[in-house]
């Protein structure tokens, strides 16, 4: 989607933020508490796996030995609180001249030092005669370098690193052609925070953090039960919706509603019209009937965004579609990284 971002001065790496066809790679996405990632050999998905985020090196190294990645094309896919996304008019500008432009403008859009962060941009659309629609993305070069500083200790070679944000666009937008047509929102519920992307007709409109994450419903849940942290995620999974912990549970996703709505709302006016629909991924979309409560709340219709097969992935023969299932509510941003 992106390209030509900054390059170390060593250029060992590429820190493009585009998305390349390779018939043999793996896509990682690195998680505040997990490590998910997909291999594709032969342009075929040949394996998975989701590891604990305790240790970067450690957990590369572990993969190395016994998931057997190759060494090279690794694409990365991030989410963190020094990564930014941004979206704003700009004048039109001569190609050759827009990067050094939106360079001089960087202290204007984002909380950081211009020296301090990569960037990369794409145009969306053109606004006005005069003005365009700009897709920023920004990553502090101190998060970015010591990611890469654990990838190439284990000998890997990046060929692209994303942002998570535009990963999952990817997946949305490449789901249905139907979706390029209306207005929705990507809701990410991550383990420590969650991000939402609202798109007009198959387009961004604005990213955002917010603060609710599927640790606050594991937290509850553990309290409740008085059950370990590990056992509440497999409660979460299960819960029934006649039962007193889904009760608490909703009400506190209903207190999250009140923070999307606000959201729903600037989109509204700005825009003069209203979102169609609530997409929903992370490992809490895997909990029984999240998405009622979601409509209920938010007078919206919701569904998981889930990638399969409809989402032009091909699976190999070793692929395990039984454990798949199991995992998929995770794996949404990693697919959207393959797309």
């Amino acid at each position: 989607m992106l390209k030509n971002i900054q390059k170390k001065a060593s250029e060992l790496v590429e820190k493009g933020l585009v998305k390349r066809s390779a018939e043999t790679f793996t896509a990682i996405n690195i998680g505040n508490y997990f490590i998910k990632g997909i291999i594709v050999k032969k342009g075929k998905i040949a394996d998975y796996f989701i590891e604990a985020n305790k240790d970067l090196p450690e957990v590369i190294g572990k993969l190395k030995s016994y998931k057997k990645i190759p060494t090279k094309k690794i694409k990365i896919s991030l989410k963190s609180p020094d990564c930014l996304v941004r979206y704003f008019s700009f004048p039109k500008t001569e190609k050759r001249k827009l990067r050094q432009a939106l360079y001089y403008q960087l202290n204007k859009l984002i909380p950081y030092r211009p020296d301090e962060v990569y960037f990369d941009y794409t145009i969306l659309k053109e606004i006005t005669p005069s003005q365009n629609q700009i897709l920023l993305a920004v990553a502090k070069k101190k998060h970015i370098d010591s990611i890469l500083e654990s990838f190439e200790k284990k000998g890997f070679s990046i060929s692209e690193i994303t942002l998570d944000s535009i990963s999952l666009i990817n997946l949305y937008l490449d789901k249905d052609p139907e979706n390029k047509k209306m207005n929705s929102c990507i809701l990410d519920i991550g383990h420590s925070f969650s991000t939402m992307n609202i798109l007009e007709e198959g387009l961004p409109f604005f990213s955002r953090e917010v603060k609710f994450s599927t640790k606050d419903l594991i937290e509850i849940t553990t309290r409740v039960k008085s059950i370990s942290e590990k056992e509440a995620v497999s409660v979460l999974s299960k819960v029934d919706k006649k039962s007193d912990l889904f009760t608490i549970l909703e009400e506190n996703i209903s207190d999250w509603c009140k923070e999307i709505k606000n959201s729903f709302d600037f989109f509204e006016l700005n825009k003069g019209k209203s979102l169609d629909k609530l997409y929903i991924t992370g490992g809490l979309a895997a909990v029984p009937n999240i998405t009622s409560i979601f409509s209920d709340n938010l007078e919206i219709d919701s569904e998981i965004l889930v990638p399969d097969e409809s989402n032009n992935l091909s699976f190999s023969d070793s692929f395990s579609k039984k454990n798949y299932r199991e995992y998929k509510h995770n794996l949404a941003v990693t697919f959207g990284l393959l797309l």
